[in-house]
């Protein structure tokens, strides 16, 4: 009797999407999605032009395919900190979270630059207009959510706007995302990351002690 188990070709086919939408990842970080091309992509994953249109019709359908997949890997680990330490502080949760979601991004070439520029990229290519909500502003919608609950807890100064605040932390993710991807090794990012991390905690500057002379 046959035994029931994964169709014939699953597992090639599984591998064959992983490979292309590592390649993706990559191609929209280093080059932008106008410039990145389906044929370099397929070259990257090591398949036929043919090949990659079996699997996604269209540049735009795999850019969704990619950002969707970035998106989920990123925010499930900065969300399994987040529910691993449901008391803590929002600062603490940002900072653990940031170092959980770049840490799995290391795993992946490309995966956290290509997803902080996501928003940017969206806004300058018609043709991802389509995109939903969640697939273009993931992260924007994740830090709002973050500062308003900092808000709700007394953690954020009344002062504070919530709206240039998403701006600010944007930016400098995609910095450190930027980084990752260019720093020579994992000891020279991990150093930023830290530095980051010290400013984000007020540990960077300290008061200027008096002149005891």
């Amino acid at each position: 009797m046959k035994r029931a188990g994964r169709p014939v070709g699953a597992d090639v086919a599984i591998t064959t999407r992983k490979s292309i939408l590592d390649a993706a990842t990559l191609c929209f970080a280093e080059l932008g999605y106008a410039a990145a091309s389906n044929r370099e992509i397929a070259k990257r994953a090591g398949v036929t032009s043919g090949s990659l249109y079996h699997y996604f019709d269209s540049k735009a359908a795999l850019y969704r395919a990619a950002l969707q997949d970035a998106n989920t890997r990123l925010l499930d680990a900065y969300l399994a900190v987040t529910r691993e330490h449901a008391e803590a502080s929002s600062l603490d949760q940002l900072c653990l979270g940031l170092e959980q979601a770049f840490a799995v991004a290391a795993t992946r070439p490309g995966m956290m630059r290509f997803a902080a520029g996501a928003a940017m990229e969206i806004q300058r290519n018609k043709e991802l207009d389509w995109l939903a909500r969640e697939d273009a502003e993931a992260f924007p919608l994740f830090f709002r959510r973050l500062l308003k609950r900092a808000r709700q807890r007394g953690e954020l100064a009344a002062e504070v706007n919530i709206d240039a605040t998403i701006n600010v932390l944007l930016i400098s993710f995609a910095s450190l995302a930027f980084l990752q991807g260019t720093q020579f090794d994992a000891r020279s990012f991990e150093a930023s990351l830290q530095s980051f991390l010290q400013l984000l905690r007020g540990e960077m500057f300290i008061a200027a002690q008096p002149n005891q002379g």
